[in-house]
């Protein structure tokens, strides 16, 4: 899939089920979701039924159910979300936002150690400059 369609959050979750399960019936994400966020089998129905259309999940019929998989690797759509908030931001909030992200998330070694390596091969700018529409938001001074 050349171009991912942006998945809304509630089809995140439907997707984030078949992603660990690698393939599902409706049943089967439909408990899992019952239990985990309370959604009746209809909503989780209508959820995978848009993440077919946008290319999320594929379907094969197994006698009288169906059985889905992901189209999109769960790295491909995190990488996808990631991107999109990242362009929803000012260029020169982008640095401290991932310091956030940084600080607030658990983390082990192993992504301390990828993290350094991506560091080491970045190239750098002396300044980013601001892509924000209006050009007067806060994280800028255009005076």
């Amino acid at each position: 899939m050349d171009e991912i369609i942006q998945a809304s959050p509630a089809e995140w979750e439907a997707l984030r089920v078949v992603w660990s399960l690698k393939q599902a019936s409706s049943k089967e994400i439909s408990d899992i979701l019952l239990e985990s966020q309370g959604w009746k089998n209809a909503t989780t129905k209508t959820l995978l039924g848009r993440l077919v259309k946008k290319g999320y999940l594929q379907t094969e019929k197994d006698g009288n159910r169906f059985i889905y998989s992901a189209t999109v690797s769960e790295q491909a759509g995190a990488n996808k979300r990631a991107d999109d908030l990242f362009s929803s931001i000012c260029s020169k909030a982008v640095g401290t936002t991932l310091v956030e992200i940084i600080k607030s998330k658990d983390l082990s070694f192993a992504d301390r150690d990828l993290i350094l390596q991506a560091l080491e091969v970045k190239d750098f700018v002396e300044t980013v400059s601001c892509d924000c529409v209006a050009h007067d938001c806060e994280t800028c001074s255009h005076n």
